[in-house]
């Protein structure tokens, strides 16, 4: 997850390349092939994006969502290929090992704090300023700009990551790419209707590791933003190139000479220049020496290195970059099968699958994130709860007895700090009836509101119903004409407020929640009797559809169905 100021030492000894796999006489270095750190590339396209924000939009809408953020990430990659630039593979985290849970845990609060310091600075609009959908413009992947202080200020999106591994293995073929994204896929492989979803991985480890086995293979950049990979072994001509000095030349879009660049470090040709035997040499000080300038972490790490025998604590150090030798047929399997998960999904099987690397004698950890939510209130994240756990239950009875846990800790927002919730796995008989009670919510929902509505329209109006009903993390219950507003506007009142956001972030826990089940049943009994409930979750909509305030208004354009459905919800369950 990177040393700190690791990048800004090295960054002056990069090199200047450029993005294009065809024949040129530019004189620069080209980039011909690639692997692609996922996470890395979603977070690169949600700050690019972040940067072409109108300033004076709603709160809720000063982010891309996470569409906009897969619809720009697919533009990213469709350009790289009409350039010539071979993607080998795009990389996701499946799981983190112990060693990184203090700085998973370091992060969460960072957000947190954010979350904290925009509820008590942000200032709300008086008056309602929506905007369309971000249209798809590949120069604003390729062009930087900078940011107001004011977008800085909420949490990054938590469902983007997840949203765009799931976009690029199911939504994206070539159709949907030419309908949403860019007329223009000749460039496409023709023999391939869904061009990235054989190279999307969800790594049963880190991406990291895959990343730099891939490099060192193929001689390839890494597209990253993570310093990290620098430390890895990437071979004699593998090298990181960073995303974020990745832009056009020029500073503006021009379709018909793009001339993108990016810097690159090949760790090999850089350890050779600093004369010593390797990158790592040079962190592993610059760790222990933070204060310390270039030349002299340069000359200690030279000394260092001459050492005929290595210290314990430069061993320990460069553990976390050698990769696990775990790998075998079995765990080649479990992993091919596991590519449909959710990252949080995907960490929790491992947790499970190799306790040693990923458990280590403690409970299996969840790390939700943090929701843009109203942090005065109740954690939005209690929505839902009761799905979340009946899936870790199900799934946790599925394993071979010695291989249970007692409990699972969720890492959750609660008033001012984050904390590890302890949720208790149920036995047989309490999953059954939990299974039994989902069944009828379901059938009750589905009597109540009109069979003619759309999947996602009905999944909307369930959650809502739920925090309706049980009133989880709310002073008081919206009024009819509240919901109306909500669901067509985007709003209860004259303008988006904090009760606005929180009531959002609460129907963005319950739809993730009952994902989270959906998948946990799925992977814990794959055709088995007793879940049919499964197929109760099977029309779930896509995370860019169920994450989105923009798709909730587009479902609710009709006032009359509206008014019918929100009639017939608090006459249900009000």
């Amino acid at each position: 997850m990177g040393i700190p100021h690791l990048t800004r030492h090295l960054l002056p000894y990069a090199e200047s390349a450029l993005l294009d796999g065809r024949a040129t006489d530019s004189g620069l270095p080209q980039v011909q092939a690639v692997v692609i750190d996922g996470p890395s590339l979603v977070y690169h396209v949600y700050r690019r994006l972040l940067g072409w924000m109108d300033p004076n939009s709603d709160v809720l809408d000063y982010q891309p969502t996470c569409d906009e953020i897969s619809r720009g990430v697919s533009s990213f990659l469709l350009e790289l290929t009409r350039l010539g630039v071979k993607i080998h593979k795009i990389c996701f985290d499946g799981a983190l090992p112990v060693s990184k849970r203090e700085v998973r845990f370091s992060r969460i609060e960072k957000s947190r704090h954010r979350l904290e310091l925009a509820r008590r600075n942000l200032s709300l609009p008086a008056t309602p300023k929506c905007r369309g959908v971000i249209p798809t413009k590949r120069g604003q992947v390729w062009c930087s700009r900078g940011l107001p202080q004011r977008r800085k200020g909420l949490p990054e999106n938590p469902f983007m990551v997840s949203a765009v591994f799931e976009d690029l293995r199911s939504r994206w073929n070539k159709e949907q790419i030419r309908k949403e994204v860019d007329d223009d896929v000749s460039c496409l492989v023709a023999d391939t209707d869904y061009p990235w979803a054989e190279i999307t991985v969800m790594v049963p480890g880190e991406a990291d590791v895959e990343c730099a086995r891939v490099a060192k293979i193929t001689g390839c950049e890494v597209l990253t933003d993570d310093s990290d990979l620098l430390l890895h072994d990437l071979g004699q001509h593998g090298a990181v190139l960073f995303l974020d000095s990745v832009q056009t030349s020029s500073g503006v879009w021009d379709p018909a000479e793009p001339d993108i660049r990016g810097l690159r470090i090949c760790p090999h040709s850089l350890s050779g220049r600093l004369g010593i035997p390797s990158v790592q040499w040079f962190a592993y000080e610059l760790q222990r020496n933070a204060h310390l300038r270039f030349a002299e972490l340069a000359r200690i790490s030279k000394e260092s290195s001459k050492a005929t025998q290595l210290s314990s604590e430069y061993l320990e150090f460069l553990r976390e970059y050698q990769h696990e030798t775990t790998d075998n047929e079995v765990l080649r399997e479990a992993a091919q099968s596991m590519q449909s998960l959710d990252p949080r999904v995907s960490e929790l099987f491992w947790q499970y699958e190799l306790p040693g690397i990923y458990c280590v004698d403690e409970h299996p950890h969840v790390y939700l994130g943090i929701l843009n939510e109203d942090s005065s209130r109740r954690c939005a994240w209690e929505q839902g709860r009761t799905y979340r756990s009946l899936g870790y239950s199900f799934f946790n009875m599925s394993r071979p007895a010695a291989k249970r846990f007692p409990v699972v800790h969720e890492f959750v927002r609660r008033g001012g700090r984050i904390v590890a919730e302890e949720i208790t796995l149920s036995g047989t008989k309490t999953v059954t009836s939990d299974l039994e009670l989902l069944r009828g919510r379901l059938a009750l929902a589905h009597s109540t509101f009109d069979d003619g509505l759309a999947a996602e329209s009905f999944w909307f109006l369930f959650v809502l119903s739920d925090i309706y009903h049980d009133g989880s993390g709310t002073t008081t219950v919206p009024s009819a004409k509240e919901l109306e507003s909500f669901l067509t506007n985007g709003y209860m009142a004259q303008s988006t407020k904090w009760a606005d956001i929180h009531l959002l972030a609460q129907m963005q826990a319950g739809l993730y929640s009952l994902r989270t089940l959906k998948q946990l049943v799925d992977i814990a009994a794959p055709g088995d009797d007793l879940v049919e409930s499964s197929s109760l979750l099977a029309d779930l909509p896509p995370l860019h559809i169920m994450m989105s305030r923009q798709k909730i208004i587009q479902s609710f354009a009709n006032i009359r169905l509206v008014r019918h459905a929100v009639h017939r919800l608090i006459e249900t369950y009000g």
